[in-house]
């Protein structure tokens, strides 16, 4: 199990040193292809039973398997869609050789941090495989590729409200070692499946106040409101497939932490503390990010807050809880998880090609570019919510979860919310895609070959996200639908 932090280690190490521009890509693609081949097993193998190592060190169950199986499909994606990617910047000046090789490297030891934040039983590194998260990629965002002025302070910006914001998890982990030490008699303990085991026996109070700093140490992570200032910055200056690592996995992880966090709370204090803060903090987001999508004029800033308004629902669903709510909730990680990354990919498309993020400088996309404008369509689609794509199922879910647990008003906001982000994205990316065709800043030969032999492998991933959107739109595969029901049994609920 341990042994697959040492593929994209030895992937990172590799990238570096190689100085031809066309080599490094492949090489980063098959250090990805094989990750996924050899955590095939593992993650199989973890949603039938528990793995442990390291003495308790590491583990891994159902939920663990899923949150990391999604990690690798989209770290493959990004891998494939960066090729044709890096080529473009590095033949538009906006990189070089170095740049590209910093970028390649610190893209694997992104990958690794995040493994790390699955595979952690132990609490502690949990939180430091989270916080080196926030140093590579806060690297990869500004400080070590484009190093452009905005760049750069969306990079620091990130760097300080996150690190402020792990902070408090790290008090919050501190006092649950303490209400461990109180209930276990002799020493405590960081292993989360020792603590949730002796959770009914862990001080309440000890623990709500243990809650609190997590939820808002990793929350500002995982870009709920109103802790969320950095990720419009981050997500809309950083390179295209980093943006998708960054909406796709990162914030899924911070909430990953969360949800364990939960497991260990909720049998000392009730449902009802934490589903009440995670309700709470779920519609805030919801609220805040719905706002901002519908006055947006530029369409990076826009799906950044469309990534707080998903994170929101997710909240959301973990708050309700139960098995409908939580299931809801997991499904929709995973759906956003697709459709997003899908939306950053043709982002980078549109930017390369008419050289402008402003809503208002691109239009024509389905007339000039019949393919990026079809699989873009799909993509806002989904993310607004619209049926039959899969975004929409996931919210039908925890809307269902609401109405069934008797959650009215949360349902009533919830509703009134996803109308207006519906019409905010649609209206965004509409006038994109139906407008009158504009001549783009890449029209010439080098813009021709951008879209279409220079990007066939990053069309060729962007294809197969839309079609996973479409299919999880009319079905959730047994496989999938089993997956996730394991994972709800492995965070205790009934």
């Amino acid at each position: 199990m341990t042994s697959l932090l040492l593929i994209p280690l030895l992937t990172s190490i590799a990238c570096y040193p190689v100085r031809n521009a066309r080599l490094i890509g492949y090489v980063s693609l098959a250090g990805s292809i094989a990750l996924a081949a050899a955590a095939f097993p593992v993650i199989a193998a973890s949603l039938e039973q528990p793995l442990g190592a390291s003495g308790g060190m590491f583990y891994m169950d159902a939920l663990s398997g899923y949150v990391m199986a999604i990690v690798i499909f989209l770290s493959l994606a990004s891998s494939g869609y960066s090729i044709s990617y890096l080529k473009h910047e590095l033949a538009s000046g906006l990189t070089d050789l170095r740049g590209m090789r910093r970028y390649y490297s610190l893209f694997h030891f992104f990958v690794l941090t995040m493994l790390l934040v699955t595979m952690g039983n132990n609490l502690a590194v949990m939180w430091i495989a989270i916080e080196a998260t926030t140093i590579v990629s806060a690297l990869l965002i500004g400080l070590g590729f484009y190093k452009r002025p905005l760049a750069v302070e969306a990079a620091w910006k990130y760097i300080i409200l996150c690190t402020v914001g792990i902070t408090f998890a790290l008090l919050g982990t501190f006092i649950a070692y303490y209400a461990s030490t109180t209930a276990m008699g002799e020493g405590g303990t960081l292993n989360w499946t020792v603590l949730r085991a002796e959770a009914a026996r862990l001080n309440p109070g000890t623990m709500k106040l243990a809650f609190i700093f997590v939820l808002v140490g990793y929350g500002t992570k995982a870009g709920l409101a109103p802790m969320h200032n950095w990720l419009p910055d981050a997500h809309s200056q950083a390179p295209s497939p980093i943006s998708a690592l960054l909406s796709g996995i990162l914030l899924n992880t911070a909430f990953y932490g969360i949800m364990r966090f939960v497991s260990i709370v909720e049998p000392s204090t009730g449902g009802g503390f934490t589903g009440g803060l995670l309700i709470t903090f779920g519609l805030i987001s919801m609220g805040i990010s719905a706002i901002f999508i519908l006055v947006q004029d530029n369409y990076k800033r826009l799906l950044a807050y469309s990534s707080i308004e998903h994170m929101g629902i997710i909240s959301l669903g973990a708050g309700i809880g139960g098995p409908v709510a939580i299931y809801g909730s997991l499904l929709h990680i995973l759906n956003h998880a697709i459709a997003k990354p899908l939306m950053f990919f043709a982002s980078g498309k549109l930017q390369s090609r008419f050289g402008s993020t402003r809503i208002e400088s691109v239009s024509g996309v389905l007339t000039s570019m019949p393919l990026l404008g079809a699989v873009t369509l799909i993509g806002a689609l989904s993310l607004s919510g619209t049926p039959p794509f899969n975004i929409f199922v996931s919210e039908f879910t925890v809307l269902k979860a609401a109405f069934d647990g008797g959650h009215w008003v949360t349902a009533g906001f919830f509703l009134l919310f996803v109308v207006m982000v519906f019409y905010g994205v649609l209206s965004g990316f509409g006038k994109m895609l139906f407008g009158p065709a504009v001549e783009p800043v890449g029209s010439g030969t080098h813009g021709q070959a951008h879209l279409a032999g220079g990007s066939v492998m990053s069309m060729s991933v962007m294809a197969v996200l839309a079609a996973l959107v479409v299919v999880l739109g009319v079905t959730v595969p047994s496989f999938l639908d089993n997956a996730i029901k394991s994972c709800v049994v492995a965070l205790g609920v009934k």
